[in-house]
C-alpha cells in the first residue's frame, strides 16, 4: 500500500481512505474502510470517461451486473457498493488479503503443478460465475487474480466493457492486456464471448506453471502478432498440465473447453478444492496470507514500474497486419488429450473425483450457412435413453445471450422460433432448423431483448449502442412475416426491460441515464394507451400479475402499475430487485445483496422471508405443492406459496432458468441438460457438447421439444420425459 498524496481523496462516498492502491486506464484503487470496520478496495474512474456519457451508461450496466456475482465458491472478488452518477463514479469491492499472481510469480517463481491444478479449477468456477450473469471478463491476466489464503479472486470482472464504450476506443482498438488478449478480440476490435475468457485463462496458467509469459516478451504489435498466429512456448509448464492449457489456448473459440471442463479437467470438485486451498497453498505466500515482508499490500510498490500499472492496457488493432486466415495447427484430439491428462502424474483423484476433460471435437462437415447442421451421425443414432437426442444444430449466429433470459421466443403454433442475435439481427427459425427470415436492426453495437409474441405481431425492444452520446431504446412490432410493422422510441441512456404481452397488449420499459423508469403500454398501432414514470427503472424484467405489471425496480422496491398505468402499491426490499415470479396470487422476488427470497401477496404485502434462499424463479405448474421452482447457485429448488422449501437437487453447476412441462423440470448447465421429477429426484440427464457457455434460459415446446443454446449457436433437442 502506498501513502496518500495531497490529491488524493481522504472519503470516498461513505468510506475513509486509508492509502493508495495503484492506478490503471479504468482509474485510480484506494484501500479504504467503512464504519463497520471491513476494508474495501475502491476504484474511482478517472475524469476523462467520467465526462463520457456513453461510458457512464455502459458503467452503470456492468456494475449493475457485476453486483450479482460472487458469493461462496464462486472466487471472485465481490461488488458490494457503487456510486455511478457522482462527478467521479466508483466502485467498492471486498478487499483481499494477499498477493497478485504477477507479483507471487516475480518474487517467488513458477507455482507448483498442485497450486496450478487449484489455481485452474479456481478461476474455471470464476468464469463459470461471471459467464452465468451474461458477462464476459475481457481483461483476465495475473494482476488481476488475488491470491487469499482460502483460494484465488477474481477481480475487475465486466467493467472494461465500459472502457470500450470511451472516444478513446471506439475506432480500431481493442481492450485488453498484450499478451492475454484472444486471437478474435484482436481481430475483432474487442467483440468477444466467454470463450475469449478461456483463452486468456490459458495464458494465465502458462504463466503460472512456467513462471514466464507464454508469449514471451518485446514490442506489443510483436507480441500481438504471436498470439494471432499461436506463436506460444510452453516448455516451461510440467506435461501434466501442459495439454489442458493447451487446450485453452486452441486458435478456434468452439474448440475450447468451457470453464466448467477446465475446473474438472483440473482434477477438482468443489469440495476438494474448498479442502486444497488454506495459508501457503500457492507456495509463495507464508501463514497469514501475505508475502514475506510485504504486509497487507496486494499491489506492487512504487518502485515496481510496469507492475504498477496495466489495470487495463489499450492496444491499437492497427499495430499489426493481422492476417485474413492465419495458417491454422492442429490441436490435439480429444481422445489423446484425455489420455494425457488421466496418464501418470496428468491427474490425481482428489476427494473420490479423477479429473476429466469434456472437448469439442473439430467439426468434420460445413453445413450450409442460413440453415441446421444436422448432428454428427453418432449423436443422431445415440441411444434415447438418455432422455434426449440433438434432432439439428442451428449455427447461422450467435444468439445474444443475458442472465436466465430465454434463448428465444416461440409461435403460437410452435412451429417458428424467433432468436436474437449478437449481431443485432433477429432469426425467425423453423421447427425443421431452417431459417424462415432474417431482420436486421443494426450492428454488434445494438443489442435486442428475448422478444415476445402478441395476437398482433412480435415485440422487441432494441438499444443503440452506436450513438456518441448515449444509448437509446426503442420498442418495435413485427409482423410473423419479418415486416416492420412500427417503431417507438421509449427511454435514453440505461438498459431496458424485456416487454411483456397479453391478448393484444404490450408493455415496455427502461431507465433514463439517471436511474428513473418510464413504463409504457401500446396499442395495436404503437400508440400510447399509457405512461408512468417511476422514481426508479427496471432493474430485472417486468411481470404480469392479472391485468397489473409489476415492475422490479432498481430504486429498490417492487411496483405494481394497474390497467391504467396507475401505481397500486409499491413495496420496499433491501437491495436491487431482481425479476418477479407469480404464482396463485403469490410473488417470489429474489433482493439484496445477500439474495435472499420475499414473498408478497397481491396486495403488496410483505408475508415472508427466506434468507439466502434467493435465485432465479418461475411459477410452477402440475408440480404438486409447489408454487415455484428456481435455480439458485448450484441448486434446483421448489418451493411452496409460504416459502417453504419442498425439495433441493443438486445440479453441480450453476444454471440457467427452468422450463417445466408434464410434470417435469428441465433445467440446462454448462455441460448438461437435467430432468427432474416433481418430487426433486433426478429422471435424467444428457451431456451436451458445450451448450452453456453463454448463459440463456431454454425454450421449451410442448413436452417434446427443447431448445438450448450450443457453442456455435443453439440446438433443438427431442427429449423423452
Amino acid at each position: 500500500m502506498q501513502a496518500l498524496r495531497e490529491t488524493d481523496p481522504r472519503h470516498i462516498g461513505p468510506y475513509e481512505v486509508l492509502g493508495r492502491l495503484g492506478a490503471g486506464g479504468m482509474g485510480e484503487v484506494y484501500l479504504a474502510a467503512s464504519r463497520t470496520g471491513p476494508r474495501l478496495a475502491v476504484k474511482v474512474v478517472r475524469a476523462e470517461h467520467a465526462e463520457d456519457r456513453t461510458f457512464r451508461a455502459r458503467f452503470r450496466q456492468e456494475v449493475r451486473a457485476a453486483r450479482t456475482v460472487g458469493g461462496a465458491g464462486t472466487y471472485t472478488a465481490r461488488v458490494l457498493d457503487a456510486d455511478t452518477e457522482g462527478e467521479r463514479p466508483w466502485m467498492a469491492t471486498e478487499f483481499v488479503d494477499g498477493p497478485n499472481l504477477r507479483d507471487a510469480v516475480l518474487d517467488h517463481g513458477a507455482l507448483p503443478e498442485e497450486a496450478v491444478r487449484v489455481l485452474a479449477a479456481a478461476l474455471g468456477e470464476a468464469l463459470a460465475a461471471i459467464h452465468a450473469k451474461g458477462m464476459v471478463h475481457r481483461d483476465l491476466k495475473p494482476s488481476n487474480i488475488l491470491l487469499a489464503p482460502d483460494g484465488p479472486r477474481v477481480i475487475d470482472f465486466g467493467i472494461v466493457r465500459a472502457l470500450e464504450a470511451t472516444a478513446l476506443t471506439r475506432t480500431g482498438a481493442v481492450v485488453g492486456s498484450v499478451g492475454y488478449v484472444s486471437p478474435e478480440q484482436i481481430r475483432n476490435g474487442g467483440r468477444v464471448g466467454p470463450a475469449s475468457d478461456v483463452f486468456s485463462l490459458g495464458a494465465v496458467l502458462a504463466y503460472a506453471a512456467a513462471g514466464r509469459e507464454p508469449f514471451g516478451e518485446g514490442q506489443d504489435a510483436v507480441i500481438l502478432m504471436r498470439v494471432i498466429t499461436r506463436d506460444f512456448d510452453l516448455s516451461g509448464v510440467p506435461k501434466g498440465i501442459r495439454p489442458l492449457i493447451e487446450s485453452c489456448l486452441r486458435e478456434e473459440p468452439d474448440e475450447r473447453p468451457t470453464p466448467a471442463e477446465v475446473a474438472a479437467a483440473a482434477g477438482h470438485t468443489a469440495r476438494s478444492l474448498r479442502e486444497a486451498v488454506g495459508p501457503g497453498w500457492f507456495r509463495a505466500a507464508p501463514p497469514g496470507g501475505a508475502l514475506a515482508g510485504h504486509g497487507e499490500r496486494w499491489l506492487p510498490a512504487p518502485e515496481a514500474g510496469e507492475r504498477a500499472s496495466r489495470v487495463e492496457y489499450v492496444a491499437p488493432v492497427t499495430v499489426v497486419n493481422v492476417p485474413d486466415q492465419p495458417a491454422p495447427q492442429a490441436p490435439p484430439s480429444r481422445r489423446g488429450l484425455v489420455r494425457a491428462l488421466a496418464g501418470g502424474a496428468a491427474v490425481a483423484a482428489v476427494g473420490g473425483a479423477g479429473g476429466w476433460l469434456w472437448l469439442r471435437e473439430r467439426d468434420g462437415g460445413g453445413g450450409a450457412r442460413g440453415g441446421a447442421r444436422p448432428s454428427a451421425s453418432a449423436s443422431a443414432t445415440r441411444k434415447a435413453a438418455a432422455g434426449a437426442r440433438v434432432r439439428w444444430k442451428y449455427t447461422d449466429g450467435v444468439p445474444a445471450f443475458g442472465y436466465q433470459v430465454p434463448l428465444g421466443a416461440l409461435s403460437a403454433d410452435g412451429k417458428v422460433l424467433y432468436v436474437p442475435m449478437q449481431d443485432g439481427t433477429l432469426h425467425a427459425v423453423g421447427a425443421d432448423g431452417r431459417r424462415r427470415w432474417r431482420l436486421d436492426f443494426g450492428d454488434e453495437e445494438t443489442y435486442l431483448t428475448c422478444p415476445v409474441v402478441t395476437p398482433r405481431g412480435i415485440a422487441v425492444v432494441v438499444t443503440d449502442f452506436a450513438q456518441q452520446d448515449t444509448p437509446v431504446n426503442h420498442v418495435a412490432l413485427l409482423s410473423p412475416e419479418g415486416d416492420r410493422l412500427w417503431s417507438r422510441q421509449l427511454t435514453t441512456g440505461g438498459t431496458a426491460a424485456r416487454p411483456v404481452a397479453s391478448g393484444g397488449r404490450i408493455v415496455a420499459g427502461g431507465l433514463h441515464a439517471d436511474d428513473s423508469g418510464l413504463i409504457r403500454e401500446y396499442d395495436a398501432t404503437g400508440g400510447t394507451k399509457w405512461s408512468a414514470a417511476l422514481q426508479g427503472g427496471p432493474y430485472g424484467d417486468l411481470a404480469l400479475m392479472g391485468e397489473n405489471v409489476l415492475v422490479p425496480s432498481i430504486d429498490n422496491h417492487l411496483y405494481a402499475l394497474d390497467a391504467r398505468g396507475e401505481v397500486l402499491w409499491m413495496t420496499a426490499l433491501p437491495g436491487d430487485v431482481q425479476t418477479p415470479a407469480v404464482s396463485s396470487g403469490m410473488i417470489a422476488v429474489t433482493a439484496g445483496a445477500e439474495s435472499d427470497l420475499f414473498g408478497i401477496r397481491a396486495d403488496g404485502r410483505r408475508m415472508w422471508t427466506r434468507k439466502g434462499l434467493g435465485g432465479y424463479y418461475v411459477p410452477a405448474t402440475n408440480l404438486g405443492d409447489a408454487a415455484f421452482v428456481g435455480v439458485r447457485e448450484t441448486f434446483l429448488t421448489a418451493i411452496d406459496e409460504n416459502g417453504r422449501t419442498l425439495w433441493d437437487h443438486d445440479l453441480g453447476r450453476t444454471a440457467d432458468a427452468p422450463v417445466l412441462g408434464d410434470g417435469m423440470v428441465y433445467v440446462v448447465t454448462e455441460s448438461e441438460v437435467h430432468a427432474v421429477t416433481a418430487a426433486g429426484e433426478r429422471a435424467w440427464r444428457f451431456g451436451l457438447s458445450r451448450p452453456g457457455e453463454t448463459m440463456g434460459a431454454p425454450v421449451l415446446y410442448g413436452d417434446r421439444r427443447l431448445y438450448t443454446l450450443s457453442t456455435d449457436g443453439f440446438a433443438a433437442l427431442d427429449i423423452t420425459p
